[in-house]
């Protein structure tokens, strides 16, 4: 049996390697002796090549893995897949969240995590007696079988590490760009050692846990760093970022962690995504000393009124640049994450919002425009007060050059919010504090690439 998974990111190149569909096909190749490949658009945005595999290798099942912004190019595959009669499954965000709106299209679609149901699929796949699978929505004939929806959480430990060797794992470690502030010639790449999250962040909330459950789990110290030695020494890295929501969620884990992966001595940097209010000084500090560099940060707005009751993070701003500057005196370079454009923000709440950033002793900022990604917490509310918001897919893209909320602040046109987005970015970048940054990216080619891909999001 051949199966092929396919990733259709036709958008904005990355140096995030696709790790889910990467772990989803070791767990397949340890228990069945299926062939895998992968078709992943990262890096070739044919569609024509696309075309050209399918046709030269016919699969008898093929995997897609969708997030509502691929939700198009996603459809433009199945269809295609289909003139082959080929077998479809399903997964990814999306799907969880919307299996309706795939399952006209589709054979299977799979609910939450994925590893033991597509093993389930795979095995029954000759006699197509999928009843007893849970976590998925099938067609039989005409008739669309739901089936039970439970969360059995695997234990991360007991999974095989994902298998980047399907991957294009030179491309992606070229174009990691999570230490570009430290030195953007660093050979780097991504890891997620946890799934689920334990905060209620309105933009992500219930998703994640309609995909994960409600625990959080993440993998032992010793798990991780067996997987830090395999590939540092396979890909000759320098640095690797941890790609979890929240590293530093289980204060006990990270201490933990770091005490164990400091008595290692691998010589890599490392950095990770974190919330101001799961960090102190004195963990700060120990993550310094086992090779911590680089805190990547979800500030979102200066305004606590948009912060707690819009997007529910529960922080208060005076904690946000006392953390920052904190973590800096330590040797810390930080990224932070804002938003702008939230349902009922005002002009001077952004406002507010940009000369805040600018005032932050952080290394690097990412701006992106408020969006609501469908049934989130964030999604209702929008829904409940009456706001606009495409059916369209594809508009669910915090990328775009247009925002797709003509009513979504009523003293801003969609076109006056992308300029104040640009202005935002370009304020932050051009202050003189900066222009070290600025340097170290034109100073190579690497780097000026890098700086490339990423302004080519915004502009």
């Amino acid at each position: 049996m051949k199966i092929t998974l396919i990733f259709p990111r036709f958008k904005y190149e990355s140096g995030d390697p696709p790790l889910g569909l990467a772990s989803l096909a070791s767990y397949i190749k340890k228990y069945s002796d299926v062939g895998i490949q992968i078709i992943d658009t990262t890096f070739d945005h044919s569609f024509e090549n696309v075309k050209k595999y399918l046709a030269k290798y016919v699969p008898n099942i093929v995997g897609i893995y969708l997030d509502t912004i691929m939700y198009n190019d996603a459809l433009k595959i199945i269809k295609e897949v289909k003139k082959y009669n080929i077998f479809v499954v399903t997964g990814g965000p999306h799907a969880t969240i919307l299996p309706e709106t795939l399952i006209d299209y589709v054979d299977i679609v799979v609910i939450g995590e994925a590893e033991k149901p597509v093993l389930r699929i795979i095995k029954n796949f000759k006699k197509r007696n999928f009843h007893k699978i849970e976590n998925i929505w099938f067609r039989d004939g005409k008739t669309v079988i739901k089936n039970k929806i439970t969360y059995e959480n695997i234990n991360l430990d007991t999974l095989p590490f994902p298998a980047r060797g399907i991957l294009l794992m030179e491309k992606y470690i070229e174009r990691c760009h999570q230490f570009d502030s430290i030195n953007p010639r660093l050979r780097a790449t991504t890891i997620i050692v946890s799934r689920g999250c334990p905060f209620n962040c309105s933009f992500c909330q219930p998703t994640l846990r309609k995909l994960f459950g409600n625990k959080f789990r993440i993998r032992s110290p010793e798990n991780v760093i067996a997987e830090i030695k395999a590939i540092r020494n396979r890909y000759n890295l320098n640095a690797i970022f941890f790609h979890d929501d929240t590293l530093t969620a289980k204060k006990e884990w990270i201490i933990d962690f770091c005490n164990k992966l400091q008595q290692e001595k691998l010589n890599l940097i490392y950095g990770c995504n974190t919330r101001i209010d799961t960090i102190d000084k004195n963990l700060l500090k120990i993550m310094y000393r086992a090779g911590f560099r680089e805190l990547h940060i979800g500030i979102e707005s200066a305004s606590e009124r948009i912060i707690n009751d819009i997007y529910k993070k529960g922080l208060k701003v005076a904690q946000i640049k006392a953390t920052i500057e904190m973590a800096r005196k330590i040797g810390f370079n930080t990224m932070c994450f804002f938003m702008i454009g939230a349902p009922t923000e005002t002009k001077k709440e952004i406002r507010k919002t940009v000369k805040f950033a600018c005032s932050l002793p952080t290394n690097e900022i990412s701006v992106s425009i408020t969006n609501p990604i469908p049934k989130t917490n964030l999604f209702k509310f929008m829904q409940s007060n009456n706001y606009y918001i495409s059916s369209n897919y594809t508009d669910f893209d915090y990328y775009s050059k247009k925002s797709f909320y003509p009513q979504y602040i009523k003293e801003l046109s969609a076109k006056e919010l992308k300029k104040i987005q640009r202005w935002f970015l370009f304020r932050f970048y051009a202050d003189p504090r900066h222009l070290i940054y600025l340097i170290k990216h034109i100073s190579s080619p690497k780097g000026l690439k890098k700086m490339f891909i990423k302004l080519r999001r915004f502009v």
